[in-house]
């Protein structure tokens, strides 16, 4: 329940203060002659209440003010030039200021991703992924410090329903209705909501006591922006608008942090011209510790001056780089910095090389000295890996079972670091192992044993630290044996030999034999023995013929022949052995096809005579044969059909090969020109007429022609030539030949001139010669 406040004339009271020290009736005063001083008073007063200068004159005609006393009033605040501007309405001036501070807009980060080098800590404000940014949906702390151009929200529910959104005026105040302003910049939330809560029972009488009726809850709005500065050592130096739960590294982050030279540990927060925290940022890099991120207020300076003391690390530390120390650092906590050393360094000397006036020097300090030496600026921090050399080590390698590094002990012996190794494999090698031991100046030598005495303990050998033990097998000190098969077989090629292997047993790795092989005649190549190869001979070899069974049966012969290593077995193929041979006839014959060659003696008469014979209107002489070979490829035998066929088995009628295709044209009129002649075309053949007749036909040799070589080709795959040096004969033509005219060469340059010379060379010899002949008359 709402009741109306009796302090309101208390307000009047504090806004008139003037009257009271002029007249003790309001009516009685000239507010023309009150000094400037109380005006400005009255101006403060009204101010303060939180009062527009309407609501003061209200308040003054409650109070028997007259209306030309309440101009007057206006005239003189308006003269002062001060007016609304200063005794503004306090509710609209709150929200002016909020929505001032919601337009303004916050900083970004402008500053670049750089490591800058190997500063530890460099990346923490130069991440991606890490960038501090504030939690602003989150419950507000009870200490968090109300502030000018914050939002509080108060809801009251119970036997009263009220909701009010109030801002912070630049008076540090918010106006609640019916109850006035309340001071509570400055506050913390928890002191700002009691205070709030306490006024509110002035209005809602059942909110307080042991037993209310009416409740009121208090909650953070839109909460206001404030500004820092950055400034010394920062990459981006600035000003910044941040949110008022921004910590230091949030402005930090945004301005991308200290530059090259700027101190990680040494940032001082500057508030209201006082050092109010030196951060030091190590405390987070290295132990997580958060305590130095405080939380910034509105015109905060962060101050990075750059870095006193830097030490450079290397070596084997867990990091490396470029670490800042403050004074009364030790080595130490140096160490601590980069995380400690890694599972290799050397521990007992760490290295300092410090620069001085006179020069460098070095610094070996012991592990034990490190909490005591103190580090300068400049100073290179470095620890070396330990040695890689073992002081107990022993190696063993080739046939054993574990093959590898053991642990040397005083007196160990070779029998027990075979044993060791689980002992000798089945293929070791007998009569030959090796030490390989190292002299005092590391330079080796090396110590030969019998394997088979120190398997059966006949002998032993007392070991060294780094000795190196080998131990091979038999099979690494010989060639890798093997038979090869070829021939007719399946599978030929190159088999592993063993013990026991006989003929059959390689026919049967090679697959077995082919249809066309001869098991009765198979050649065995071997080579020479040992004690052979060794005398000078003739004999390069033994070869031995053997017969097997195509069936591959087990049985005495196959047992008798045995084989030896790098014997080279050959299949041969059995002699009267073809697979179906065929010849082809097609063109004008009775029954082109193709017809399989039962009998090695069948000709080309015999080809033609099985397919019916030739037909009317063949044209023997254009009939060609094409035969394959393996050496030669594809080619074309002129053969003369007309001759076969009237001498059948004569040495004209070749024998027939598998894959010969006899071809039996018909008849053909024409006669195609060809080459370097004027117009090349074909033409109708004409009886008994040569070449120069259908040159002469298709308009004469062109200016390129060589005459001379021209020649004709007639159907049958044969070639007659011009012939004659003066008086040139050219060849006959048949129906279907082709007269071909070539090409005169490209003459080289300097070819004249050597035609000239010879031609010289011919004179002056012919000169001579005739000369001689004078002198001998």
């Amino acid at each position: 329940m709402k009741i109306i406040p009796n302090r309101i004339l208390a307000v009047f009271a504090c806004i008139f203060l003037f009257f009271a020290s002029s007249a003790q009736d309001v009516k009685n005063v000239d507010v023309k002659t009150v000094p400037q001083q109380d005006i400005k008073k009255a101006q403060q007063a009204m101010q303060d209440a939180g009062l527009s200068v309407d609501d003061a004159a209200d308040l003054a005609r409650q109070r028997g003010a007259t209306e030309q006393q309440i101009n007057d009033f206006r005239n003189r605040i308006t003269e002062e030039g001060t007016g609304d501007a200063v005794i503004s309405d306090p509710v609209e001036e709150a929200s002016e200021l909020v929505e001032e501070q919601q337009d303004v807009e916050r900083s970004t980060r402008s500053a670049g991703f750089e490591t800058r080098g190997r500063i530890f800590g460099a990346y923490l404000f130069n991440s991606k992924n890490l960038t501090f940014e504030p939690r602003l949906n989150i419950q507000t702390p009870k200490t968090y410090e109300i502030g000018i151009g914050d939002q509080l929200l108060i809801h009251i529910w119970g036997n009263s329903q009220n909701d009010y959104q109030l801002n912070v005026n630049s008076n540090g105040q918010i106006n609640i209705p019916d109850v006035g302003p309340v001071y509570i910049a400055g506050l913390t939330f928890n002191a700002a909501e009691e205070k709030i809560k306490s006024r509110l029972t002035e209005i809602y009488s059942d909110m307080g006591g042991n037993n209310p009726g009416t409740f009121a809850q208090v909650n953070m709005g839109q909460l206001r922006s404030i500004q820092v500065n950055l400034v010394g050592e920062v990459v981006t130096p600035g000003t910044y608008t941040l949110p008022v739960t921004a910590t230091v590294f949030n402005g930090l982050y945004l301005s991308g942090g200290p530059n090259n030279i700027g101190s990680f540990r040494n940032i001082k927060v500057i508030r209201d011209n006082k050092i109010e925290k030196v951060i030091d940022i190590y405390q987070f890099l290295v132990s997580a510790d958060p305590t130095d991120n405080i939380v910034l207020k509105d015109g905060d300076i962060l101050f990075i001056p750059p870095a006193d003391k830097r030490v450079e690390v290397k070596g084997e530390f867990k990091r490396n780089g470029i670490f800042e120390l403050k004074e009364g650092d030790m080595l130490n906590d140096l160490i601590r910095f980069t995380g400690g050393f890694t599972e290799n360094a050397y521990l007992a000397r760490t290295q300092v090389l410090r620069k001085t006036q006179q020069g460098q020097q070095i610094i070996d300090v012991r592990y034990d000295q490190m909490a005591t030496t103190p580090l300068l600026n400049g100073d290179v921090v470095s620890n070396a890996k330990i040695l890689e050399s073992f002081a107990n080590r022993i190696t063993i390698a080739g046939a054993v079972y574990r093959p590898g590094e053991y642990e040397w002990t005083e007196g160990l012996t070779l029998s027990q670091l075979i044993l060791k190794a689980d002992s000798l494999t089945a293929d070791a090698f007998q009569s030959r192992g090796m030490i390989t031991r190292y002299n005092p100046d590391l330079s080796t030598s090396t110590i030969a044993f019998s394997v088979a005495e120190i398997a059966e303990g006949s002998k032993d050998i007392v070991l060294q630290p780094e000795d190196m033990v080998l131990i091979k097998s038999h099979f690494e000190l010989k060639e890798q044996q093997y038979i090869s098969v070829d021939g007719e077989v399946l599978q030929p090629g190159q088999f592993n030999w063993s013990d026991r292997l006989t003929l059959g047993d390689a026919i049967f790795l090679a697959g077995g034999f082919t249809e066309g092989a001869d098991s009765t005649f198979i050649e065995i190549a071997r080579r020479l023995s040992y004690t052979e190869a060794a005398a000078l001979s003739d004999t390069v070899g033994h070869i031995i013929v053997a017969n097997l069974s195509r069936k591959l049966t087990i049985g005495e012969n196959d047992a008798d022949l045995q084989l030896q290593p790098y014997d080279h077995i050959s299949v041969r193929r059995a002699p009267n052995y073809r697979q179906g041979e065929t010849a082809f006839i097609s063109g004008e014959i009775t029954y082109a096809g193709p017809y399989s060659i039962s009998n090695k003696q069948l000709r080309i008469s015999d080809l033609v005579t099985m397919a019916g014979g030739i037909t009317p209107q063949a044209y023997l002489a254009g009939a060609t044969l094409e035969r394959y070979s393996e050496e030669l490829g594809a080619e074309r035998v002129a053969i003369d059909l007309a001759t076969i066929l009237e001498n059948p088995r004569s040495e004209k009628d070749l024998f027939l090969n598998n894959g010969d295709r006899l071809s039996i044209p018909e008849f053909m009129q024409t006669v195609k020109i060809t080459g370097n002649v004027q117009n090349p075309f074909s033409i109708t053949y004409q009886s008994g007429k040569n070449a120069k007749y259908y040159i002469d036909r298709s308009g004469g040799f062109d200016s390129n022609a060589k005459r001379k070589k021209t020649y004709v080709r007639y159907p049958n795959g044969e070639t007659a030539v011009t012939k004659g040096v003066v008086f040139k004969r050219y060849p006959e033509v048949t129906p279907g030949s082709v007269v071909v005219v070539p090409e005169k060469p490209e003459k080289q340059p300097g070819e004249s001139g050597r035609w000239l010379a010879i031609a010289s060379a011919i004179a002056s010899l012919t000169v001579s010669i005739a000369t001689i002949v004078n002198l001998t008359n």
